[in-house]
């Protein structure tokens, strides 16, 4: 029961509660980035599997994985291959030329601006090995002159000079 002084007592009402709904932006951005990457890869797969593009060109998973058969004549012995294509010469020779200016950088024979930018030229050349072959021809070139400017400079050596040109002419 109940004393007169006393209030009655109430039940606690059921509280509603509010789910606020929050966004998560930073997952939404994420998600939308990776969706415009993969539409751009595919894109760009797309186009080279149309086959309009020059003959002989590789695929980019083709380019990138090793060959699954040795090439004839590589079995156990030490015959040649097959002769390789121009634009393996010039990838090779690149890449050699770059580990020579690297290695003049670090020896002292090519000073420091000027490694870097034969080496950003090396780099552009690199990124569009597959150009016409007179493309790749003036690319050589430019090159041939970037080390004779650098060299009258005193920016390099001239020994080490000779080097990188005798590299370069292995690249045709």
């Amino acid at each position: 029961m109940m004393a007169a002084h006393e209030r009655p007592r109430e039940e606690p009402q059921p509280v509603h509660q509010v789910h606020e709904f929050r966004v998560p932006w930073l997952a939404l951005a994420s998600v939308a980035a990776t969706i415009a990457a993969a539409s751009a890869i595919v894109l760009g797969i797309g186009d080279t599997l149309d086959g309009d593009g020059p003959p002989g060109r590789l695929l980019p998973l083709q380019a990138a994985s090793p060959p699954a058969t040795p090439p004839a004549g590589r079995v156990g012995h030490a015959e040649a291959g097959p002769p390789e294509s121009p634009e393996t010469r010039m990838h090779d020779a690149l890449v050699r030329l770059r580990l020579s200016v690297d290695q003049g950088v670090e020896a002292g024979d090519v000073r420091g601006d000027a490694g870097l930018d034969l080496t950003a030229a090396i780099e552009r050349i690199l990124d569009r090995l597959w150009s016409p072959p007179g493309h790749r021809r003036a690319d050589v070139t430019f090159l041939h002159q970037r080390i004779a400017v650098r060299t009258r400079e005193g920016a390099i050596a001239g020994h080490r000079a000779d080097e990188l040109h005798l590299i370069l002419d292995r690249a045709s």
